[in-house]
């Protein structure tokens, strides 16, 4: 089975996506990012749910949502971006440690896959997706570490 979750910062809003370019573009847009989790896993799924919500969200300043269903809603599109695997990645492995350190937990992760995702907001009109998303990409991403995908809305 596969379990998608994301983290939302409670106290975040979205802010000018500028900041995240080398050069910045004219069009105003602002970004919000998340943090998604893509868990493959066998056993009782409540179970899986309440150890995410307990090692990944705080319950003051952060909100778990789970389903396939993006988090945000109005943005012109999203940009999901994550390790490829073999690569390094220190928040996965200690996930799995976490898991591993819990043998009655009630689930078995199977596999474990962790997405920045970046929702982006147009002020006004339709933007030009496919242009803006291979700007974000551009300056972003790094395609020897990282795989990605951009979602229109």
């Amino acid at each position: 089975m596969r379990l998608q979750a994301e983290v939302i910062g409670r106290f975040e809003h979205a802010g000018d996506a500028n900041r995240l370019l080398y050069t910045p573009i004219a069009q105003a847009l602002t970004v919000r990012g998340t943090r998604r989790y893509l868990v493959d896993f066998t056993g009782d799924e409540n179970a899986l749910k309440a150890f995410l919500a307990k090692v990944l969200a705080d319950p003051v300043s952060h909100e778990l949502r789970t389903g396939e269903a993006p988090a945000l809603s109005g943005h012109a599109f999203f940009l999901d971006y994550g390790m490829k695997a073999g690569a390094l990645d220190h928040e996965k492995e200690t996930i799995l440690r976490l898991h591993r350190t819990s043998p009655a937990a009630g689930f078995e992760i199977q596999n474990l896959r962790i997405n920045h995702r970046l929702y982006l907001f147009a002020a006004a009109g339709n933007p030009d997706t496919p242009a803006l998303a291979d700007r974000f990409v551009k300056d972003i991403v790094n395609p020897a570490i990282h795989t990605w995908q951009v979602t229109a809305a």
